[in-house]
Order: structure tokens, then C-alpha cells, then sequence
């Protein structure tokens, strides 16, 4: 056998049983873990670029109740919070991110078309699109069922998750209020947020 040709079959070998190859093989195949594995690397690029913010902001918090599935009803407190405004498109959006150190736990929203106090709902009226995520290990960000989302419903109509933000306080530097959250991940389980409260500096880029 020629050395060209013995090359050949042992690269073929290499891409058969080397890791890397199969784990992009695997994105390959299932397109939707890129969306799930962007979602995941934002969270955390934008919690890393909080955390290295040159505007000194005052220690956030989000504490409320949540349940994955049949695990049973807990408390999450997250003092790793950061919400910053946008603008998109040329609208001023609104992303809230909170996470529970230990847990990994994490919550992230994102409302467009920023009005000023009131109440939002997710996915919204079927124009606004915004987004609601629970999150249960931020760090496993490419298990797609990891993340439970309320999102625009399907083309059948059926509505995947709900959720209500209301903003009881805005100003250029701070944003408290309370967040209820439903969603479903791609299993059909079901994730629950309720009777959370809010409050956190606002950075703005």
C-alpha cells in the first residue's frame, strides 16, 4: 500500500473515533443545538461582561420559587443579576439575566419595545416576540433540554410556555419588579417561576 494511500485510510480512521469530530458530526446532524448552544454563550458572555463592567452598580437579586418537572417546589435566590437597554432595530429592549451561583440556575428574559413601567407579557400579543427562558444548569448549556421556554406558539397555534414581567419601578440606572414564568422544553416538561421579585442596576452600553 502506498503512503498516500495509507494516509488516507488512517485519517479516516482518525475522523471515525476522534471526539471532536463526533461532537460536530452530532451539531451537524441536530441544527437546533446551535440555537441552544448561541442561547448558552450569550447568558454567559453577558454575565461576564457585567461582572467587568466600569460602572459601579449596586448588588442586584431576584429570589422567588421554582420547579422542574416532578423535582418539587424550591426557593432560588440569585444575587447574580445583571439587566441591561438596548436598542435593537431602533427600539429600546430590555434583558434581564439572574442566576443562583450554586444551582446554576438561571433565568433570562428579553422585552422588546420598552415602554417604562407597566406589565409585559411573554411571548406577547404575536408582535412584540419576547422571550422568556428557564435555564436549569447554565453550564450544561448544550443540553437542549436544559432550557424551558415560552415562545411564540407553533404553526398549529398551540403556545409553548407563558409569562408575565411587571416593571413596578424604571429609571436610567435601576429596574425593580416581579417576573412569572412557564415554559416547556423539547421533552414537554414543564419549568415554573412564581412569585419572584426583583431589583437591579441597569448597565448600559
Amino acid at each position: 500500500m502506498s503512503n498516500s494511500t495509507s494516509r488516507k485510510y488512517g485519517f479516516k480512521r482518525f475522523m471515525k473515533t476522534n471526539w471532536i469530530s463526533s461532537f460536530f458530526k452530532s451539531f451537524i446532524e441536530n441544527p437546533v443545538n446551535f440555537l441552544y448552544t448561541g442561547l448558552g454563550l450569550f447568558v454567559l458572555i453577558i454575565s461576564f461582561e457585567n461582572s467587568f463592567s466600569d460602572t459601579p452598580t449596586q448588588k442586584g437579586y431576584l429570589v422567588g420559587t421554582i420547579e422542574f418537572g416532578h423535582e418539587g417546589e424550591h426557593v432560588i435566590q440569585c444575587d447574580a443579576v445583571s439587566a441591561s437597554v438596548r436598542l435593537e432595530s431602533g427600539q429600546k429592549t430590555l434583558s434581564l439575566i439572574a442566576t443562583n451561583q450554586q444551582s446554576k440556575e438561571t433565568i433570562y428574559v428579553k422585552i422588546l419595545q420598552l415602554r417604562g413601567t407597566g406589565t409585559y407579557f411573554i411571548p406577547g400579543d404575536g408582535e412584540s416576540g419576547n422571550i422568556g427562558n428557564i435555564i436549569h444548569n447554565v453550564d450544561d448549556f448544550r443540553n437542549k433540554n436544559n432550557f424551558y421556554e415560552a415562545k411564540m406558539p407553533d404553526s398549529s397555534g398551540v403556545q409553548n410556555g407563558v409569562g408575565r414581567l411587571n416593571i413596578t419601578y424604571l429609571s436610567d440606572t435601576e429596574i425593580e419588579g416581579n417576573l412569572v414564568l412557564i415554559g416547556n422544553n423539547p421533552k414537554g416538561q414543564k419549568a415554573v417561576l412564581e412569585s419572584s421579585k426583583f431589583k437591579v442596576s441597569i448597565v448600559v452600553p
